[in-house]
């Protein structure tokens, strides 16, 4: 019998305290990250309700997909042994047993629900689905909410709609919650590194909504269409070429075109979307643990219960607007593997950018905010600081010449998954991290005393004696090499740095579009003027750091 980790025995007691304490809730929600077991939780809770209230009724757990299903019977036969456990969805009829583990798409027949009888604890998998009518049908026919009627429990890695309909008619309270962040420290999930790539052609401007979302078959054009399947392939021969990869692409055609760029890259390779038949889908996730094959590009079908926790790079080429849908692509990497040690989130189209993996609770839907609110409240006050760093930029003091990006070049930037920094890592065109302080830049390199280990150096944006000295030496890891980095700035420096300021949400104007153009950077459509600084951030810093690092004894 499997035993719990602390704070899932802690999600159990509150699950109970609050069905059963003073407060008397009938329906209950729980938010757990991907690869914290929220399939053990609820086993769990089961487990207890069978042996403190269950006397002659039986629990009722509902999933979407047939790997859930499968998933959690087996779970929860770990957990509970000696338990009948019977599987209802299809041709599957075994409402006899004690813990059943239903379709929600077969029991939202009203003849099927008839069958299974005496259900006094139901529990939803994924249940940011449960405003739907299928399942609303369900718990309603066994009488949550009703005196006398079963109690619920729903659990979820984003307790969050794309759609803004409203969790709170389903979920009356969350009772336990942990984040990335806590199961990142606690060590039971890895530590994920984010880096965003950038695709100059793909325009997302033109792509219709459907449904609070990015149409699909607009988007997957747009994938198609641009240089992104070049991108993803570039990216990953450059930033995981050895590790095991899934992608997430919005249709099957731009699925198909990515993992054929990918493939003619030299990687191996396999296609997964819901339209495949079980036994092929099936094979496919069978060679991919079996790393007979490095890439796995998927058409969405990965999001939600798979578990593969050899994955250490995750590739999202699936633009978004639903941040839980963000949070459950980026998850699909977080397991914890033998010899893992850390995950890569590569963004090739800005989602990293809109999101955080810090989880939101939404129970109300649209009403409480329009998704834009924040935007519109910030203040419209450009800091000085802000303003002499952008026209520093601009002006391009001190160097003699632009850097050229071609088509075959690869811009990417290192980016906080968390949203916690004040400041942003991006990357020269030849690999080195640096942070553009106004006057200098702080550069993290590789280390040429210690192999394998990182230097930290300040360079000055002019050139000459005594414009460079080092920071730090033969730091062994690349996050604490940033971290010192992040330490030797000034306040100046820092107020020069902070993300978030209006004016990098705004279009870029004429003036900057001509200074960008100066050092090889076009503006594409859509580019904000926070982006576009960032690019010819990255072409200045090329023209300086790439050849003078180089040279460098």
């Amino acid at each position: 019998m499997l035993t719990l980790r602390d704070y899932q025995a802690d999600a159990v007691d509150a699950t109970f305290e609050a069905w059963y304490g003073p407060r008397r809730l009938h329906s209950v929600a729980g938010v757990l990250p991907t690869g914290a077991g929220k399939t053990v939780v609820f086993a769990g809770v089961a487990k207890r309700w069978l042996e403190s209230r269950g006397e002659g009724r039986r629990a009722l757990v509902l999933a979407h997909r047939a790997e859930l299903i499968e998933q959690a019977a087996d779970k929860i036969r770990s957990v509970i042994p000696g338990v009948p456990v019977g599987i209802v969805k299809g041709n599957q009829n075994e409402t006899l047993a004690q813990v059943i583990v239903g379709s929600v798409q077969t029991l939202a027949g009203e003849s099927r629900r008839r069958m299974l009888r005496d259900v006094g604890l139901v529990v939803v998998d994924e249940c940011h689905h449960a405003a739907a009518a299928s399942y609303r049908a369900v718990l309603g026919h066994y009488g949550v909410g009703q005196s006398g009627g079963a109690v619920a429990l729903g659990v979820t890695a984003t307790l969050s709609r794309g759609d803004g309909r409203a969790l709170g008619d389903v979920w009356q309270d969350v009772v336990f919650e942990r984040s990335i962040a806590e199961m990142v420290r606690d060590g039971w999930l890895v530590r994920p590194r984010g880096v965003r790539v950038w695709v100059d052609d793909l325009d997302l401007s033109r792509v219709r909504q459907s449904h609070g979302d990015y149409s699909e078959g607009d988007l997957g054009r747009a994938i198609e269409e641009s240089q992104t399947p070049a991108a993803v392939a570039k990216a990953i021969g450059e930033h995981a070429p050895t590790d095991p990869t899934i992608v997430f692409a919005p249709t099957v055609a731009s699925a198909e075109a990515i993992r054929v760029a990918i493939e003619a890259a030299g990687f191996t390779t396999a296609l997964v979307h819901g339209e495949m038949a079980p036994d092929d889908r099936r094979k496919a996730l069978e060679d991919f643990r079996a790393r007979r094959v490095q890439v796995l590009c998927n058409c969405m079908v990965l999001t939600e219960g798979t578990d593969l926790p050899l994955a250490v790079c995750c590739v999202i080429a699936r633009p978004t607007k639903h941040h839980g849908l963000y949070i459950q692509m980026a998850g699909r990497v977080l397991r914890p593997n033998p010899g893992k040690t850390h995950a890569l989130i590569l963004d090739v189209v800005g989602a990293t950018q809109k999101h955080s993996l810090q989880a939101h609770i939404e129970l109300f839907g649209d009403e409480l905010d329009d998704g834009n609110a924040k935007a519109k409240r910030e203040t419209e006050v450009i800091e000085d600081a802000e303003l002499e760093s952008l026209d520093s930029v601009l002006d391009g003091d001190g160097f003699e010449g632009p850097t050229h990006y071609g088509v075959g070049s690869l811009l990417s930037e290192e980016v906080d998954l968390f949203h916690s920094s004040t400041s942003s890592w991006q990357r020269t065109p030849a690999g080195l991290w640096f942070l553009p302080t106004g006057s200098r830049y702080i550069v993290v390199h590789p280390s040429r005393s210690n192999p394998g280990a990182w230097d930290v150096s300040s360079v000055q944006l002019w050139r000459g004696p005594g414009s460079a000295e080092f920071i730090v030496e033969g730091i062994p890891d690349l996050a604490y090499a940033r971290a010192h980095g992040e330490d030797s700035m000034t306040k100046a420096e820092t107020k020069v740095l902070a993300k978030g300021a209006q004016w990098r949400l705004k279009m870029p104007d004429k003036r900057m579009r001509d200074a960008a153009a100066q050092w090889g950077v076009m503006t594409e459509r859509g580019m904000s003027a926070g982006e576009l600084h960032t690019a010819v951030n990255v072409a200045m810093a090329g023209a300086r750091l790439d050849p003078f690092m180089a040279g460098r004894s």
